[in-house]
Order: C-alpha cells, then sequence, then structure tokens
C-alpha cells in the first residue's frame, strides 16, 4: 500500500540524470516488496522505465533498482 513518509519510493527514470532535484513526483511505500510490486505494474501499463529508491539515514536516496518497460 502506498505510504506518504514511507522508506521507498518508485519515480520515473531520467535518461542520462546527473542529480535528481530535491521534489520529484513519486509513490512512497512502506516495504521494498510493495515498491518493486508497483514498479513492475506502473512499467508494464505505461511501458516507461521506473526506479525503485530506498531513503537512506542521511536523507538521501538510494537507487535499488531500475525496472524497464517492455514493448
Amino acid at each position: 500500500m502506498a505510504d506518504p513518509s514511507g522508506r521507498y519510493r518508485v519515480r520515473a527514470a531520467v535518461e542520462r540524470e546527473q542529480s535528481v532535484p530535491l521534489q520529484v513526483q513519486s509513490a512512497r511505500f512502506s516495504t521494498r516488496d510493495d515498491a518493486e510490486t508497483f514498479a513492475h505494474l506502473v512499467a508494464h501499463d505505461r511501458l516507461q522505465t521506473v526506479v525503485v529508491e530506498k531513503l537512506a539515514p542521511g536523507g538521501c536516496w538510494l537507487q535499488l533498482s531500475l525496472v524497464a518497460g517492455a514493448i
């Protein structure tokens, strides 16, 4: 289930991004399993590559996986 304060987020991937803005459109989740499941659904439904990230204790987002949308 989506959780606005969750430690995991799913966002659209940006090709060749150097850094991520502080504010990005993303769905947030309490567990990695929920985030990965949502990422696969979005990638398949929208044919779009998405990123699953985890909020680190220091406040930065760590990329865990890329889920590619298949054609």
